[in-house]
């Protein structure tokens, strides 16, 4: 078996990845300024894209032929891309493929030139994908901060839904990072919707604070966060980036596959809220006791019955 070799294929030799493209029936089109990579083995065996786009680079087109498969290939390909990228790179994948990319150093994206976001949009009518992103300059950067908005879901029991993405360990509160443009509560909606299609109002959520605290799945991050409280009005499963879900008592947590603001802050925050929504129900005269509709009552109201 000949060598394997890796190179930046020369925009003249373009043809030869476009009819590797086609003799494996991907639909993948080279555009005329994109940057391609291949593998060799003698053959091209493996290829992907990088088209400019507003800031950074997007990534696609990444195929490896079946006999080379599971050998490391289509991921060094992949890293090699992103060393010659001088901005961020960002790719759509299917649901199944984000812990592969994970552990390339890729994670949901939280923001999208306008083009990606627009083709995102029109992708998404037919097909479930999840945006992510590589920014070496944001990993370089110490104790970057990551603006998120979550949610404490309580069931009828007064218990907590956790969720933990794929490729992870730790299990945290549902919700995500914030687009550009949007309010806390736009963030945690749209979140809400992708990965447990759970579609909820404004006016479902009460605020119970904004906490900051080490991010549990990016090293040398932090997430600032702004938590809600919401009762859960009916089952639900994961979808998108994640992978399982639990669930929580409301009570103090030490497990070490809790995320750090989950079990530092939230935990402690709600468990606050909710003996102060007791002792204000039980000072409460009787007339008054159904009047309580804050979230310290909505929330003593779950825990009381658990």
């Amino acid at each position: 078996m000949s060598a394997l070799a890796y190179s930046q294929l020369p925009n003249h030799l373009q043809p030869l990845l476009a009819k590797f493209y086609r003799a494996h029936n991907s639909r993948n089109r080279i555009r005329t300024e994109a940057v391609c990579w291949v593998a060799k083995r003698g053959d091209i065996v493996g290829g992907l894209c990088l088209t400019p786009v507003e800031e950074g680079q997007f990534l696609t087109g990444l195929l490896v032929t079946p006999t080379e498969r599971n050998r490391g290939i289509g991921a060094q390909l992949v890293r090699n891309a992103v060393a010659s990228s001088a901005g961020p790179v960002w790719l759509f994948c299917k649901p199944e493929l984000v812990d592969f990319y994970s552990r390339l150093g890729f994670s949901v994206a939280n923001r999208l030139p306008a083009a990606l976001a627009d083709r995102l949009t029109r992708y998404r009518r037919s097909k479930t994908l999840v945006a992510l992103q590589n920014d070496r300059r944001m990993m370089s950067v110490p104790n970057a901060t990551l603006k998120i908005a979550i949610a404490c879901l309580l069931d009828e029991c007064g218990r907590i839904l956790v969720v933990r993405k794929r490729g992870t360990r730790f299990f945290m509160l549902p919700g995500g990072k914030a687009e550009i443009g949007e309010t806390p509560l736009q963030t945690l909606r749209r979140e809400l919707q992708e990965e447990l299609d759970l579609p909820l109002e404004d006016n479902d959520f009460d605020p119970l604070g904004h906490f900051q605290a080490p991010a549990a799945n990016e090293p040398d991050h932090q997430v600032e966060a702004d938590v809600f409280i919401a009762r859960l009005p009916r089952a639900v499963t994961v979808h998108a980036e994640l992978e399982e879900m639990g669930w929580l008592e409301a009570a103090p947590c030490e497990r070490d596959d809790i995320a750090p603001l989950l079990r530092s802050h939230v935990m402690p925050a709600l468990l606050a809220r909710m003996a102060q929504a007791e002792s204000v129900a039980c000072c409460a005269e009787p007339s008054d006791q159904g009047e309580i509709g804050s979230l310290a009552g909505k929330v003593s109201s779950i825990a009381s019955s658990s």
